[in-house]
């Protein structure tokens, strides 16, 4: 078997295809090929593409026209196994082997997955080793994201946004449309999931389970657009298209929008009526809408279930159980008007005081033992003490000192996360790949003198597209340095909980100030570095037109992966191959 030009599934290098199972020799990654893969080279590099850009969907698409047009093949089977579990593979930065991480976690085990089966059954005994063991690690991986996603608690409502505009590298405007939107709504009591403040204290490698536990507990959607590329920005899509498919199995779930002109909406949006933003009430209305649905939904679940025992809803009894039941459901918006009824009509109801001091808090009356806080301070909770009889009392102060219990290890792990921190910064001057940086900033520095002083273009060029590379090796320098301060620092994690015994659900936060300080530090000085033998302080060079295939597709894929490893959204083809490559030597 001879095929031409195929990419690498992990890192997106030339494959030197001779048999139906090759190694990639950029990367190691087993891949195995097909006849069908021979025909459909062009459409298989761009889905292999598109899914390391994270447009899955659109992958997917081009996956099922080939399956369409041909006998089902393992490899293309699994290649779209891989799009819709979301898995993208980052390099390892001890071994600079690729593995995979998620970005689109389902309930269903990938090891159960139709495709993935069929691919099994269509494979060769030494492709389905291969496709065995990586399954095997990605339901070990999904199965991990399950467990914190099972431990957080429901959300109301999902406000789906683009952060950043690529163009002018700021904030769009719609932040501020979502924070007021995100503000109305809190006020309201409901539980609202708003990224740039709900995963502000969270690792970027671990938003998925939390993205993924909100959008399938929220009955609402709110998706905000200023720009209609907004809309199918990838990450927004990703988002809303989930959502959408969730609300086919579920029909209490609803999404809403809101945008400046409707006719540039996406087709999924066709049909739904949208909130426009030139109203200067645009975020009132929109929230007014959200919480009549949200209330309609309430009423719904009240109905009564046959040969149920009747109490009198409006009694004490009939409310405070009303009051119980939406708390287990994790309607603490419920919770929370109910109680205010129930102490209004019964102030000596020292059950109605709890419920709602959980409610406030954001949990039920059952997991409410695993936050990290002072119940004291809450008015709920002494009312409650001071109402309570000798049973309940013990049982609400037995939570309120295993709540302070927990206060102090959060305050002693993080003590320990700062230590670490401090200690890991110390040891960078000995860090095997931190101390690659000061050999790549020499070469830097003598590749840019060879860039000014040369005469002819060609070797201009040649000398930009060393520079290139060198500045991919030190966007890995620091990307391999920050993997191992996440990877030492989960680690850390996972042996504080396990010496003191700790269950699952104890709401303990692997964070601290120095951690944070010390990421945000190395992600600024590689930012810096960037910039500062980026061609700033050369001639200026005239770019290219942009081309939507390299040379090199593996100087591609590193450029693409150096730039997300510092945070930066991806954007579309030719906005992202100018900034990365003409921009940095055009500034």
């Amino acid at each position: 078997m001879k095929v031409e030009a195929l990419n690498c599934r992990c890192c997106g290098g030339i494959l030197n295809v001779s048999s139906a199972l090759c190694v990639c020799s950029y990367c190691g990654a087993t891949n195995f090929v097909s006849d069908t893969a021979g025909k459909y080279i062009t459409q298989l590099n761009r889905a292999n593409k598109l899914r390391q850009e994270k447009e899955y969907d659109n992958a997917i698409r081009i996956y099922d026209n080939i399956l369409s047009e041909n006998a089902p093949t393992a490899d293309i089977l699994w290649l779209r196994t891989l799009c819709e579990y979301g898995i993208e593979y980052v390099p390892d930065p001890i071994s600079s082997k690729y593995f995979p991480t998620l970005h689109r976690i389902k309930d269903e085990s990938i090891l159960n997955y139709h495709s993935y089966l069929e691919a099994l059954s269509l494979c060769a005994e030494d492709q389905k080793k291969v496709i065995e063991k990586e399954a095997t690690e990605i339901n070990r991986i999904q199965t991990e994201y399950l467990e914190i996603a099972k431990n957080e608690a429901p959300y109301d409502v999902f406000i789906c946004y683009k952060e950043t505009d690529e163009d002018t590298n700021t904030t769009t405007e719609d932040v501020a449309y979502c924070t007021k939107l995100y503000d109305i709504l809190t006020k309201d009591g409901y539980k609202v999931f708003f990224a740039r403040v709900t995963l502000q204290d969270k690792l970027s490698v671990d938003f998925e389970p939390y993205i993924f536990a909100a959008l399938k507990s929220s009955k609402v959607m709110a998706v905000i657009g200023s720009k209609s590329e907004y809309f199918t920005a990838t990450w927004v899509k990703n988002e809303w298209s989930r959502f959408l498919k969730l609300m086919e199995t579920d029909t209490k779930k609803q999404i809403f929008f809101a945008c400046d002109d409707p006719e540039e909406l996406p087709r999924a949006f066709s049909l739904k009526q949208a909130q426009l933003l030139s109203d200067p009430q645009a975020m009132e209305i929109l929230a007014r809408n959200i919480n009549n649905y949200l209330i309609n939904i309430l009423k719904a679940g009240k109905n009564g279930t046959p040969g149920a025992v009747h109490i009198d809803p409006n009694s004490a009894q009939g409310m405070l159980e009303e009051a119980m039941k939406k708390s287990k459901e994790g309607n603490y918006a419920a919770v929370m008007s109910i109680t205010s009824d129930l102490v209004a009509a019964y102030p000596n109801k020292a059950e109605a005081y709890w419920l709602r001091m959980t409610a406030k808090l954001r949990h039920t009356t059952d997991n409410i033992q695993y936050i990290k806080r002072d119940l004291s301070l809450e008015d709920d909770y002494n009312k409650a003490v001071s109402l309570a009889d000798e049973v309940l009392k013990q049982k609400y102060i037995e939570t309120k000192d295993q709540c302070l219990e927990n206060l102090r290890l959060q305050n002693e792990f993080t003590a320990q996360m700062d230590e670490f921190a401090d200690d890991y910064k110390k040891s960078l001057g000995s860090n095997p790949d931190f101390i690659k940086k000061n050999q790549i900033v020499k070469e830097l520095e003598d590749l840019l003198d060879e860039y000014i002083k040369a005469k002819v273009e060609l070797k201009k060029e040649k000398v930009k597209d060393a520079i290139s590379l060198k500045l991919s090796e030190l966007d890995n320098v620091f990307k391999n340095v920050l993997n191992d301060l996440q990877s030492r620092g989960i680690s850390k994690y996972r042996e504080f909980r396990s010496a003191n015994k700790l269950p699952d659900r104890t709401e303990i936060d692997m964070i601290s100030s120095h951690y944070t300080a010390l990421r945000a530090q190395l992600v600024e000085e590689n930012k810096s570095l960037r910039k500062q033998y980026g061609f700033q302080e050369a001639p200026p060079i005239q770019a290219e037109p942009v081309k939507k295939q390299y040379k090199d597709p593996v100087v591609d894929n590193i450029v693409l992966n150096a730039i997300h490893d510092l945070a930066l959204e991806p954007t579309d083809e030719e906005d992202t191959v100018s900034k990365l490559i003409n921009g940095f030597f055009d500034l």
